[in-house]
């Protein structure tokens, strides 16, 4: 398997499935949600769009059809994983086994071929949840700028505050409203203040996850074009069989067991590292900003 050929396509085959938009149902629902977010206090949008964020990102890892291409995928590399054991062995394979090799080796490709072609429908799925994302940061953005701006409008409150009091004769009462003023400004301050701490933490943990699934999907779709192309080395080799040739030669352009192994263990560690994210998310939720 030449990874270097699979990773240049990959690349004209990410592209193409970028380009496609995500389905209006994914839209409409990440539309209410931002909607309802817009219209909550500080604390509350950030729980919501933290388990909105959390549920796209267990999405993006929980695909239907994984679980039955890991299987198929473990079963081609312990087929195969039989068949080097037989040819390496010091026994002649007869012509029938050479048959029964040809055989289990065509349906290696065939399987092969079946789920690199579940591609399609994976990203699909995949490019709704990282449109539910990339909403969500634009909301957080929203949210920060929203809070900063309240805070620029307060102080410059407090400074005419100042500034009235100490140039205009006030009455005790007068004074005693914009000492309040004043202090309602200072404490709301101070919960915008804690409000954008929340909101920025959220922020990088988002642009972690944005980087984090790009190189996802791009191993993902690497993965899958291998896939596709073992399907192709295996039905090679099972022609070759077929016509009687050499069992070495046959067997000499197939991938090996542990390349396939290792395409196993990088898209489930993948998995792995980006549901350390969702616990971060969750971790950093459970912060009291005061609001």
């Amino acid at each position: 398997m030449a990874k270097t050929a699979a990773a240049i396509a990959a690349l004209f085959l990410l592209s193409a499935v970028i380009a496609a938009p995500p389905p209006a149902a994914a839209e409409d629902e990440m539309g209410i949600v931002r909607e309802r977010a817009s219209n909550l206090p500080h604390d509350e949008a950030l729980k919501l769009l933290g388990d909105t964020l959390g549920q796209s990102i267990e999405a993006t890892q929980s695909d239907p059809t994984i679980p039955d291409i890991l299987d198929a995928l473990d079963a081609n590399i312990a087929a195969t994983r039989k068949l080097r054991e037989l040819v390496d062995g010091d026994t002649t394979v007869t012509e029938e086994q050479m048959a029964e090799i040809a055989a289990e080796i065509t349906k290696i490709a065939k399987s092969f071929s079946s789920i690199a072609e579940l591609a399609p429908g994976v990203f699909e799925r995949r490019l709704a949840q990282l449109g539910n994302i990339d909403a969500i940061g634009q909301e957080v953005g929203f949210r920060i700028a929203d809070a900063k701006a309240r805070l620029e409008a307060l102080r410059e409150g407090n400074a005419e505050i100042d500034t009235y009091v100490r140039s205009e004769t006030l009455t005790r009462p007068e004074i005693e409203k914009l000492r309040l003023t004043r202090q309602a400004n200072d404490a709301e301050m101070h919960s915008l203040e804690a409000a954008v701490a929340a909101w920025t933490y959220f922020s990088e943990r988002h642009a972690d996850v944005v980087a984090r699934l790009g190189d996802q999907s791009t191993n993902l779709d690497v993965f899958f074009h291998a896939l596709k192309e073992n399907a192709r080395v295996y039905d090679s080799a099972a022609r070759t069989l077929n016509m009687a040739n050499s069992l070495n030669l046959a067997l000499s352009t197939l991938g090996s067991v542990e390349d396939l192994d290792s395409l196993r263990s990088d898209l489930v560690k993948s998995w792995t590292d980006l549901m350390k994210i969702v616990d971060e998310v969750n971790d950093g939720l459970m912060l009291q900003p005061g609001m």
